[in-house]
C-alpha cells in the first residue's frame, strides 16, 4: 500500500511538474513575444526621436529664417542706402576734400596773383606801360576756368553715382522680393513639417503609452505568474512535507508489523521445533515398536543419496542465492543512495530554478529562458533516471517475490510428505504389528497342521489356489512390503519339511503325530487364514499406494527444486531423476532380495536402517533449518526493498 500511495505521490507530483513546465513554456513564449514587440517599440521610439530632433532643427532654422526674414522686412528700404552710403560719403568726402583743396588753392593763386600783380603795378608804374598790358587780366579766369571745369567733374561723378545708388535700390528691391518668395514657400513648409510634428508626436506618446501599458500589464502578469507559481511551490512543499510524513507513519508501521512478524515467526519456529522433537520422538517409539518396517528403508539409500545430492546442490543453490541476494541488496542499496542523491540535488535543482526564475524577472528574461531549458534537460535526465530506477525495483520485486513463493512451496512440500510419511509408517507399524502378531499365531497353527498329512494336502492346495488367484498374481510381484512375508515362510517350512518328509519314508524315524484336528477346527482355521490374507491383500495395496503417493511427492519435490534451479542458478545442475524413479520402481525387487530369513540378519539390518534414518532425520533438520533461514533472510530482503530504509535512521537500525 506503502508502495501505492508513493507511485501515486510520484504522478501527481510528475504531473503538476509537466503543468509547471507547460506553465514556464508558456511565459517564456509570453516573454519571447513580448521581448519582440518590446524592440520594435524601442525601434520606433528611436525612429521618432530621430524624426523629432529632425524637425526640431528644422524649427530652429525655420525661427532662424523667421528672424532673418523680419530682419531683412525692416531693413529692406534702407539697405540700398545703408550699403550705398559709404561710398557716397567717401565721394562726397573727397569731394569736399578736393573743394576745400581747390578753394585753398584758388586762395593761394589769388594771393600769388595779388602779390604779381602788386609787383607788376609796381614794375609798370616804374617803367610805363607797356606793351603788353591787358596779359594780366587773361589771366587771371584760367584758374576759374579750370575750378569750373572741375566743378562739371564732380557733377557728373555726382551723377553716375545717384545711378549707379538707382541701379543697386532696383538689385535690393527684386532681392528682397524674391526673399519674400522663399520666406513665404519656407512659412508653408515649416506649416507642413509642424503638422507632421504635432501628427508624430501624437503617435509617438499613444504608441509610448501603448507601450507603458502593456509593459505595465505584462510586469502585472509576470508578478502574478511568479505569485502563482510561489503558491504552487509552497503547496509542491506542503504536499512534500505530507507525503515524507506519511511515508514516516508507514515505516513506523511498518517496523512494528515487522517486530510483530518477528515475534510471530519466533513463535512459529518454537512451535516448529516442538513439534518436530515430538515427530522424533514419536518416530523413535515407532521404531522401537516395529524394527521389521525398517527393512523397507534399505532401499531408499540410493534414493537418499540422490537425496543428499540434491540438498548438496540446493545448499550450494541455497549459497549462490544469498551472495546474489547480497549482491542484490548492496544494488539496491546503491540505487536507494543514488535515488536520494537524486532528490536531493532535484530539490537543489527546483530551488535553484526558482531563484534564477526570480533573479531573471529581475535582470534580463532571456537569460532566464535559457536557464530554464538547461533545467528542463537536467529534469528530464533525473526523471529518466528515476523511471529507470523504479524498473529495477520492481524486476527486483518480482524476482524476490518469485523465489520467496517457490522456498515457501518447497517447504511446504517439505512438510507435507513429513507429515504424510509419518502418517503411512504410523500405519504400516500398526498394521504390520498386526500382521506380525496374527503370522506367528498362523505360524504356529501351520506347524501343527503341517505335521498332519492329512490336512496338509487341503492347505497346499489353498495355498497354491491363492498363489493362483488373479489378485495374487496382480500384488504378488508389486513393490509392496508386505508382500513376500507369507511366501517366505512357506518356503521355509516347505525346506525345512522335505527332510521332515524324506525321514518320514522310514518307519524309525518318523515323529509321532499329534491328535488330528476336528473339522470345525481346520473350518475355522481355513477362514482366519482367509481372512488374514485379505487383510495381507488389503495392506499391500495401501503400502502400494503409499508408494505411488511417496513417488508422486518425489517428483513434485524435484519438479519444484528444478524451478528454483531455474530461476535462481545461472547454470542449470543436472540431476538425474529418472534414477530415483527406476530405484522406487524396483522397491519391492530390493526388499525381497534384502530380506533373508534368519535373526541375525535382520539385526544387522534393523540398525543399519535404524541408522540410515537417523542420518536422513538430521539431515532433514538441517535442511529445514537452512530453509528456514533462507526464507527469513529472503522475507528481510523483500521487506526491505518494498519499504526503503528511512535515511534519518542509525545504520544499525536498518541493518
Amino acid at each position: 500500500m506503502a508502495q501505492a500511495l508513493s507511485e501515486e505521490e510520484f504522478q501527481r507530483m510528475q504531473a503538476q511538474l509537466l503543468e509547471l513546465r507547460t506553465n514556464n513554456y508558456q511565459l517564456s513564449d509570453e516573454l519571447r513575444k513580448n521581448g519582440v514587440e518590446l524592440t520594435s517599440l524601442r525601434q520606433k521610439v528611436a525612429y521618432l526621436d530621430k524624426e523629432f530632433s529632425k524637425a526640431q532643427k528644422l524649427c530652429s532654422q525655420m525661427e532662424q529664417l523667421e528672424q532673418e526674414n523680419q530682419q531683412l522686412k525692416e531693413g529692406a528700404a534702407g539697405a540700398g542706402v545703408a550699403q550705398a552710403g559709404p561710398l557716397v560719403d567717401g565721394e562726397l568726402l573727397r569731394l569736399q576734400a578736393e573743394n576745400t583743396a581747390l578753394q585753398k588753392n584758388v586762395a593761394a593763386l589769388q594771393e600769388r596773383y595779388g602779390k604779381e600783380a602788386g609787383k607788376f603795378s609796381a614794375v609798370s608804374e616804374g617803367q610805363g606801360d607797356p606793351p603788353g598790358g591787358p596779359a594780366p587780366t587773361v589771366l587771371a579766369p584760367m584758374p576759374l576756368a579750370e575750378v569750373e571745369l572741375k566743378w562739371e567733374m564732380e557733377k557728373e561723378e555726382k551723377r553716375l553715382l545717384w545711378e549707379q545708388l538707382q541701379g543697386l535700390e532696383s538689385s535690393k528691391q527684386a532681392e528682397t522680393s524674391r526673399l519674400q518668395e522663399e520666406l513665404a514657400k519656407l512659412s508653408e513648409k515649416l506649416k507642413k513639417k509642424q503638422e507632421s510634428f504635432c501628427r508624430l508626436q501624437t503617435e509617438k506618446e499613444t504608441l509610448f503609452n501603448d507601450s507603458r501599458n502593456k509593459i505595465e500589464e505584462l510586469q502585472q502578469r509576470k508578478e502574478a505568474d511568479h505569485k502563482a507559481q510561489l503558491a504552487r511551490t509552497q503547496k509542491l512543499q506542503q504536499e512534500l512535507e505530507a507525503a515524507n510524513q506519511s511515508l514516516a507513519e508507514l515505516r513506523d508501521q511498518r517496523q512494528g508489523e515487522r517486530l510483530e512478524h518477528a515475534a510471530a515467526l519466533r513463535a512459529l519456529q518454537d512451535q516448529v521445533s516442538i513439534q518436530s522433537a515430538d515427530a522424533q520422538e514419536q518416530v523413535e517409539g515407532l521404531l522401537a515398536e516395529n524394527n521389521a518396517l525398517r527393512t523397507s528403508l534399505a532401499a531408499l539409500e540410493q534414493i537418499q543419496t540422490a537425496k543428499t545430492q540434491e540438498l548438496n546442490v540446493l545448499r550450494e543453490q541455497t549459497t549462490g542465492l544469498a551472495a546474489e541476494l547480497q549482491q542484490r541488496q548492496a544494488e539496491y542499496e546503491d540505487l536507494m543512495g543514488q535515488k536520494d542523491d537524486l532528490n536531493s540535488q532535484l530539490q537543489e535543482s527546483l530551488q535553484q530554478q526558482q531563484q534564477e526564475q526570480e533573479e531573471a524577472l529581475k535582470q534580463c528574461r532571456e537569460q532566464h529562458a535559457a536557464e530554464l531549458k538547461g533545467k528542463e534537460e537536467e529534469l528530464q535526465d533525473v526523471r529518466d533516471q528515476l523511471e529507470q530506477a523504479q524498473e529495477e525495483r520492481d524486476c527486483h520485486l518480482k524476482t524476490i517475490s518469485s523465489l520467496k513463493q517457490e522456498v515457501k512451496d518447497t517447504v511446504d512440500g517439505q512438510r507435507i510428505l513429513e507429515k504424510k510419511g509419518s502418517a503411512a509408517l504410523k500405519d504400516l507399524k500398526r498394521q504390520l504389528h498386526l500382521e506380525r502378531k496374527r503370522a506367528d499365531k498362523l505360524q504356529e497353527r501351520l506347524q501343527d497342521i503341517l505335521t498332519n498329512s492329512k490336512s496338509r494336502s487341503g492347505l497346499e492346495e489353498l495355498v497354491l489356489s491363492e498363489m493362483n488367484s488373479p489378485s495374487r498374481t496382480q500384488t504378488g510381484d508389486s513393490s509392496s512390503i508386505s508382500s513376500f512375508s507369507y511366501r517366505e515362510i512357506l518356503r521355509e517350512k516347505e525346506s525345512s519339511a522335505v527332510p521332515a518328509r524324506s525321514l518320514s519314508s522310514s518307519p524309525q524315524a518318523q515323529p509321532p503325530r499329534p491328535a488330528e484336528l476336528s473339522d470345525e477346527e481346520v473350518a475355522e482355521l481355513f477362514q482366519r487364514l482367509a481372512e488374514t490374507q485379505q487383510e495381507k491383500w488389503m495392506l499391500e495395496e495401501k503400502v502400494k499406494h503409499l508408494e505411488v503417493s511417496s513417488a508422486s511427492m518425489a517428483e513434485d519435490l524435484c519438479r519444484k527444486s528444478a524451478i528454483i534451479e531455474t530461476y535462481v542458478m545461472d547454470s542449470r545442475i543436472d540431476v538425474s531423476v529418472a534414477a530415483g524413479h527406476t530405484d522406487r520402481s524396483g522397491l519391492g525387487s530390493v526388499l525381497r532380495d534384502l530380506v533373508k530369513p534368519g535373526d541375525e540378519n535382520l539385526r544387522e539390518m534393523n540398525k543399519k536402517l535404524q541408522n540410515m534414518l537417523e542420518e536422513q532425520l538430521t539431515k532433514n533438520m538441517h535442511l529445514h533449518k537452512d530453509m528456514e533461514v533462507l526464507s527469513q533472510e529472503i522475507v528481510r530482503l523483500s521487506k526491505e526493498c518494498v519499504g526503503p530504509p528511512d535515511p534519518d535512521l542509525e545504520p544499525g537500525e536498518t541493518s
